[in-house]
């Protein structure tokens, strides 16, 4: 049995739930964020033992709002909107920038952002915009690469490698994922416990500082 569950929709911060445990505690967040058809809803379907709690949009990109859940009484995770589809309207894609950027300047229980990143993607200008976006604001971030079964073993290494070079930072804590063979759940949760715990990986964006504007991140997402 699923010991996550859903809380609320929200677009505007003054819509945000404060979220506690069933002691009264507010508990810390996580963002996970990515493309539009990087597989945010499998992976969190998998990550909370459930089928169908994390809804998936039949038009990528459509979704414009945030979905807050709750795990195992003791996390809370925020499911941002997919970004970089290109066949949404521009009115749409002007949305983004704004809303993700808000959500994460504002949101002060937000402890550590989950990245997912298509295994057999290169970063494109709004991956690059919005980790750097992490890396100014000091947060702590997972790398997860996922759909690592649509690949083999040679492409797997020669893929990741690329994709850090792309980011320009070889040390960066990543995990492999695939909910489809059921791969990347138990070392996903052991590194959130460690960068919730205030570990190393929360520690990354420190570390990798460098002089991005973070207003990029507006820009790109939302005038592409």
């Amino acid at each position: 049995m699923s010991k996550a569950r859903f809380i609320k929709t929200a677009i505007f911060p003054k819509d945000y739930p404060v979220i506690r445990n069933s002691k009264g505690q507010i508990l810390i967040e996580i963002a996970v964020a990515g493309r539009s058809n990087v597989g945010k809803s499998s992976l969190l379907n998998h990550l909370f033992h459930t089928k169908h709690l994390v809804k998936t949009s039949s038009t990528p990109g459509k979704t414009q709002a945030l979905n807050f859940f709750v795990f195992e009484d003791r996390l809370a995770f925020a499911d941002l909107p997919g970004y970089g589809y290109a066949e949404v309207s521009q009115s749409i894609k002007k949305q983004w920038g704004p809303m993700i950027q808000t959500y994460l300047e504002k949101r002060e229980t937000l402890k550590l952002v989950l990245f997912l990143i298509d295994i057999r993607r290169v970063p494109n200008q709004d991956d690059l915009q919005f980790f750097d976006w992490i890396v100014q604001n000091q947060k702590g971030m997972i790398l997860v690469l996922t759909k690592v079964d649509k690949v083999k073993k040679n492409e797997l290494k020669r893929n990741t490698v690329k994709i850090l070079e792309a980011f320009g930072a070889g040390n960066i804590h990543h995990v492999y994922y695939s909910a489809t063979k059921n791969q990347g759940r138990k070392e996903l949760l052991a590194m959130i416990d460690d960068a919730c715990a205030g570990e190393s990986v929360a520690h990354d964006a420190k570390r990798l500082l460098t002089n991005s504007s973070p207003s990029g991140l507006r820009q790109s997402l939302g005038d592409e």
